[in-house]
């Protein structure tokens, strides 16, 4: 098989694994077959928009707030240091402040400084003891294609298969979590069971 980079430099390749998501994959390999291609940009993504901060105080101490109230910006609450040391931090809290959304969502064409002014007023709002002042830092971030959306009959239309017809190509990304959410533990538990899958294919 044969790899080639942007700067048109090619490899030649045993096997390859592609892990992006499955319409950037489609693109990424001319070669797949219509039905491949047609299952893999069929998929449907949520993005996420996140706010990272680092505070000088500690909020509630749970690792993980899920908000369904539609009056906040965000979706949760990742409080990092719930689970590490502080001082890892300088003795500071980092805080993830996530929000998974529609590509058709219009906080996409928002500003880094409204989605830092939205979502930092909606934390003071949610812990009252906490002032804007006690925002050391912040940054944001914009992933589009996050978390496939199962959407109905999936398993049979749109799961891509980890061995496609191109030899030694293979797709391994989060659309093929079919029954379970995006999450560590399901990140991992993929990634385990499809390099033993190719492992063994591989030495077939």
């Amino acid at each position: 098989m044969q790899l080639e980079l942007a700067d048109g430099t090619a490899h030649r390749l045993d096997d390859v694994v592609v892990t992006a998501s499955s319409g950037r994959a489609a693109s990424l390999c001319p070669a797949l077959s219509a039905d491949e291609r047609a299952r893999l940009t069929g998929i449907t993504y949520q993005g996420i928009v996140s706010l990272a901060v680092l505070l000088r105080q500690p909020l509630g101490g749970y690792y993980v707030t899920n908000i369904t109230d539609a009056g906040f910006p965000f979706t949760g609450v990742i409080e990092m240091t719930a689970l590490v040391d502080p001082s890892t931090f300088g003795g500071r809290t980092l805080v993830y402040l996530p929000r998974y959304l529609t590509q058709q969502d219009a906080l996409w064409d928002a500003t880094d400084g409204e989605i830092r002014d939205q979502f930092i007023a909606g934390l003071v709002r949610m812990y009252p003891g906490l002032k804007p002042e006690d925002v050391v830092a912040s940054e944001v971030s914009r992933v589009r294609e996050v978390l496939a959306v199962s959407t109905l009959d999936y398993s049979e239309r749109c799961l891509p298969p980890m061995r496609t017809s191109v030899p030694g190509l293979w797709i391994v990304n989060s659309a093929q979590i079919a029954n379970g959410t995006l999450n560590l533990n399901e990140t991992v538990s993929l990634a385990n069971a499809q390099a033993a899958r190719l492992l063994a294919a591989t030495n077939e």
